[in-house]
């Protein structure tokens, strides 16, 4: 963006400059204090020394773009705190000014507004490290603007400011920068309601993006425009007449074009240009009158009335909309006070009333959701767009309070996005709970959550997160709390097995007291500390079998051993090694819930197969067919990242339950009848079956099965795995758990 050489500025610049410096200037003055004003002078200063004799790629001075934003921002309103930081927004990213100066010379908040907005970039990063650095540029972005909404308002000015001046650009640029602000600034504007800044900037990429197609639909719209205006003018006119015909006082009747920006993602000509006709009216009851008026004139479209004035929008937007037939054509009328088209036109900003906690308590709903997001460095910002973009349901709690949620969210969305703990233990909800004798209706954790309804989550604290609850969940918030709860159970799990374990050998060797204790003794905590480990990463390395108990405690002559030898006659070689860790340490599985077990989603273990592990981040042990051909490289090792170790299932013959065997098959005739046949050779009755049609003539099969016991399980799919048309076979988790 920056020359490497001073530059004379020219007659046109300076007065270009020296307009926006005055009106800034005047706008503080007027809006702001003292002390605003003299911040004011020192950034006009730090500009002029560090950003005047530079140019941008356009030829323009560096310095008139933070000019023009600051000047947009005194435009929207806002106070002046917003308008000095928005001259500063770029002062860290193109100078030499640091984050500690700007704490200097202007403050603690300028300095986290001005970094927060500030891009993270490494000139040595790699393709892959370039990404990383570009989400951690929008985490700390929205951070940012989630604490203080004004750093949002900043941002797409910013962004507004820059694709209004990308034509001087390289056309490589050009595209990225468009195609960032169509899928990330766009979606952020829409969600606060700003729709003439959405609007404007989608009109910008669609330009940039294909210059043809846009040159071309400008010129349909003109075109449909002058063909049918006769048209409209008599259906405006139809309006007009009846409203007045009814004494009723309306404001303004306006046509509503189809707009450029609509038509980005269609590539077709544009086939009609008239969406409706906005009537503005005086105030909320005269918006209701209106609808009266037209209801009684015209013949009313069923099932077209939309009252989003007793409940607005997601996004703030306020209004009745309807459908009339108007001379014969299928119209849609919006009917509107002027406040409702002033908020509704300029979303957040038109809730500024000279605090900032006023349009923040207004959105805080989505501006909390962005904060949690921010807050959670495992969520990527392809979550959060899909967040932000995403249709959206109001949904109530029992006492009236409101919660948005994306198209698709689901009971256990709810439950997480009211309390952590709600989420934790959620069985299921009360639809529209009621105190009066009425039957309330019981639906499970994973059910999709509509528009209006009100819940009462249902908990029990025996039920903890589950890895199948992932595909129960549709906010990134929610998945977030589900993988900790579920890191943290695995952590917890493997400590209690370290424990169990050492606490086994202690009583073995004549030692009566808890691992806790033990730990704590002289020689343990040497020992710890020699190993640079903590004592509960002791317990989960001996509880995950990754660190062998017996050779540590040799090692550092814990325990006396001369009278082990006798004992261990007495326990069978396979308890020793697992217990005690032999020269291999054999991991026993007694439950294929556990916390610490994953069975691999490539191959799909079962009881009964031949198996082998690997340690997987230090928290649980994956489980593969010993023969999965995808763990295994060429050189038959396995992968670097994994710990491998020797595994073997100790799951009692005698448990049975219910199993749902799920196949991905190759779709043809007698396929269901061939697997259907194995089953019931075996003994075993189907209680029932759902089949559903793929793309690609493929076909996904479920077979819930009666209680019987791993070994007849076994037996059964051991015979469906080599059927030709099977190309995946597996066993769902256990329901409601």
């Amino acid at each position: 963006m920056l020359g490497t050489k001073k530059i004379a500025i020219s007659a046109s610049d300076n007065t270009l400059i020296a307009k926006l410096v005055k009106q800034i200037r005047s706008y503080v003055q007027k809006y702001g204090t003292g002390e605003d004003s003299e911040l004011l002078e020192q950034a006009i200063f730090d500009l002029r020394k560090h950003q005047e004799h530079h140019r941008r790629k356009s030829g323009q001075p560096v310095i008139i773009h933070p000019l023009r934003v600051a000047n947009y921002i005194c435009r929207a309103g806002l106070d002046a705190p917003t308008v000095i930081a928005a001259l500063l927004h770029d002062i860290i990213e193109d100078t030499k000014i640091t984050h500690k100066d700007i704490h200097k010379r202007y403050g603690a908040w300028y300095a986290d507004i001005v970094k927060g907005l500030t891009k993270i970039k490494n000139p040595e990063s790699s393709k892959n490290r370039a990404r990383d650095d570009l989400d951690a540029t929008y985490q700390r972005m929205l951070k940012t603007m989630a604490q203080d909404v004004r750093a949002l308002l900043i941002k797409l000015f910013d962004r507004l400011d820059n694709m209004r001046d990308m034509e001087a650009m390289p056309r490589d640029k050009q595209r990225r920068i468009s195609l960032e602000t169509l899928n990330v600034y766009v979606p952020l504007a829409e969600r606060l309601g700003l729709t003439q800044i959405c609007q404007e900037h989608t009109e910008l990429c669609f330009k940039l993006l294909y210059p043809k197609r846009y040159q071309r639909t400008l010129a349909d719209i003109d075109e449909l425009i002058k063909a049918r205006i006769s048209t409209i003018n008599t259906m405006k006119f139809s309006l007009l007449k009846n409203l007045e015909n009814q004494n009723f006082a309306y404001h303004k009747i306006e046509p509503l074009f189809v707009h450029p920006a609509s038509r980005i993602q269609e590539r077709g000509p544009v086939d009609h240009v008239l969406k409706g006709f906005r009537i503005i009216v005086e105030n909320s009851l005269a918006c209701f009158q209106a609808l009266g008026i037209l209801h009684t004139s015209f013949f009313v479209i069923p099932l077209k009335i939309r009252d989003y004035i007793s409940n607005p929008l997601w996004n703030g937007y306020e209004g009745i909309q309807t459908e009339l037939m108007i001379e014969g054509e299928q119209t849609c009328i919006e009917i509107v006070s002027k406040e409702m088209l002033k908020n509704n036109q300029y979303g957040i900003m038109a809730h500024w009333q000279g605090s900032p906690t006023e349009i923040a308590d207004y959105y805080r709903i989505y501006l909390s959701q962005l904060d949690q997001l921010a807050g959670d460095k495992e969520v990527r910002m392809l979550e959060v767009m899909s967040y932000v973009q995403s249709d959206q349901v109001q949904v109530y709690s029992p006492k009236g309070d409101m919660f948005v949620f994306p198209k698709g969210a689901t009971v256990l969305d709810f439950a997480y996005g009211i309390h952590t703990d709600l989420g934790s233990h959620c069985i299921g909800a009360l639809v529209n709970p009621s105190s009066v004798g009425t039957t309330n209706k019981r639906v499970p954790r994973e059910r999709q959550l509509f528009a209006g309804e009100a819940l009462q989550i249902l908990t029990d604290h025996g039920v903890q997160p589950r890895e199948e609850w992932l595909e129960q969940v549709k906010t990134a918030k929610s998945r977030a709390h589900i993988k900790r709860a579920l890191e943290q159970q695995k952590v917890i799990s493997a400590r209690n097995s370290g424990r169990s374990l050492l606490e086994r050998k202690l009583r073995d060797n004549g030692e009566d007291q808890s691992a806790e204790k033990w730990i704590k003794s002289k020689g343990m905590k040497e020992a710890l500390q020699a190993e640079k480990l903590s004592a509960n990463k002791f317990l989960q390395e001996i509880g995950l079998q990754k660190r062998p108990l017996q050779k540590f405690l040799k090692k550092y002559k814990l325990l006396e051993f001369e009278n082990t030898g006798r004992l261990k006659e007495m326990i069978s070689s396979e308890f020793w090694e697992s217990i005690f860790g032999g020269d291999k340490n054999i991991f026993l599985i007694e439950d294929v819930q556990s916390p610490l077990i994953r069975l691999a989603g490539c191959c799909f273990p079962i009881p009964g197969d031949k198996i082998t592990g690997f340690i997987y981040e230090d928290k649980e042990i994956e489980i593969h067919l010993a023969d999965c051909p995808k763990i295994m490289r060429k050189n038959k090792r396995p992968p670097s990242d994994k710990i491998p170790i020797d595994v073997a299932w100790k799951i009692s013959k005698k448990i049975t339950r219910s199993h749902i065997i799920h196949l991905q098959v190759i779709d043809g005739t007698g396929i269901l009848f061939q697997i259907t046949k194995i089953i019931k050779d075996a003994g075993v009755a189907i209680i029932n079956s759902e089949t559903s049609a793929k793309k690609n003539k493929e076909a996904d099969i479920r077979i819930k099965l009666e209680s019987v016991s791993w070994p007849v399980f076994h037996k059964i799919v051991e015979k469906l795995r080599p059927l030709k048309f099977v190309k995946k076979i597996w066993e769902e988790p256990p329901q409601g758990v």
